[in-house]
């Protein structure tokens, strides 16, 4: 079996008149744009077993993945945008409270302490990045 890793943007071609183009990644969800003859079924894996169909010979030895439970799991890497987001957000709670909408405020700053990477967060992140992992971004 082969396996491939792409970036967005890159394609690969079957038989010389399929290609399959990885157009974009988001969350956990994979984007494709398959071009191929009219002639060509094209049917998701889980459709087909919904219809009866047996799973392909070559993945019966995988197990089906799953889901990971809990997003903790991936490593929140921190940005210039994000920071710049946070600065942003920071000035509108003070605006907020200026103008007398204390509790508005409050509500904003604790949104933002629930969504700012903590200390040990960054150094996770840190690690996994010198490890050469590639961890998915939120």
């Amino acid at each position: 079996m082969l396996c491939i890793t792409m970036k967005r943007g890159e394609y690969f071609t079957v038989g010389g008149d399929t290609v399959i183009l990885f157009d974009q990644l988001s969350g956990e969800r994979a984007h494709l744009t398959i071009h191929a003859p009219r002639e060509v079924a094209i049917v998701r894996g889980e459709v087909l077993e919904r219809q009866g169909g047996q799973r392909p010979a070559c993945l019966s030895n995988l197990p089906p993945r799953k889901k990971p439970r809990y997003r903790s799991a991936v490593a929140f890497l921190w940005n210039e945008g994000r920071e710049r987001a946070v600065g942003t957000l920071e000035k509108l709670a003070a605006q907020l409270e200026a103008g007398g909408a204390a509790e508005e405020a409050g509500l904003l700053r604790e949104q933002l302490r629930q969504l700012v990477p903590s200390p040990w967060e960054e150094e996770l992140s840190a690690k996994v990045i010198s490890s050469g992992s590639q961890p998915a971004e939120i």
